[in-house]
């Protein structure tokens, strides 16, 4: 039986974009927003304890818990891709001088083999991600699937 590490890493990333945090909240929960720069298909049910199913361009599925809906400040859900445990995405935004400071968590990340494989590519992914979060609000152009 594998056991669970409550040490358990990290992922930060900061950034800034040319958008209110209003409309920086809504392409965080709306599905037609998520679907232009995040993934291929969306399911969502916006209130806390409400459902996420994300379907990704490579078939692949991830599903989740809304943990804490505050808008447009906050949004926290459970990302349950790998066992033992889900993993927790937050988005903390802050408006900013023309634009909107957004802060996002990715915690509960274990260690050995599996997780160091999922914190790597998370890391990389959220980069990736993050930056057509930004075109799509700064420049209306859509991740093409």
């Amino acid at each position: 039986m594998e056991k669970t590490n409550l040490c358990s890493r990290a992922l930060e990333k900061d950034l800034y974009i040319k958008a209110t945090t209003d409309r920086v909240f809504r392409a965080l929960i709306d599905k037609e927003d998520l679907e232009h720069w995040f993934l291929k298909h969306a399911e969502v049910e916006m209130h806390p304890g409400g459902t996420i199913h994300f379907v990704w361009g490579t078939g692949t599925v991830n599903h989740g818990t809304i943990l804490l809906l505050e808008p447009p400040r906050r949004l926290s859900y459970t990302w349950e891709s790998l066992s033992p445990s889900p993993t927790i995405i937050t988005f903390d935004l802050h408006p900013v001088y023309n634009g909107t400071h957004l802060h996002l968590s990715h915690t509960g990340i274990g260690e050995g083999p599996d997780w160091d494989n999922f914190y790597d590519t998370r890391n990389k992914g959220w980069d990736v991600h993050l930056s057509y979060l930004v075109a799509w609000l700064e420049t209306g152009q859509q991740r093409i699937w």
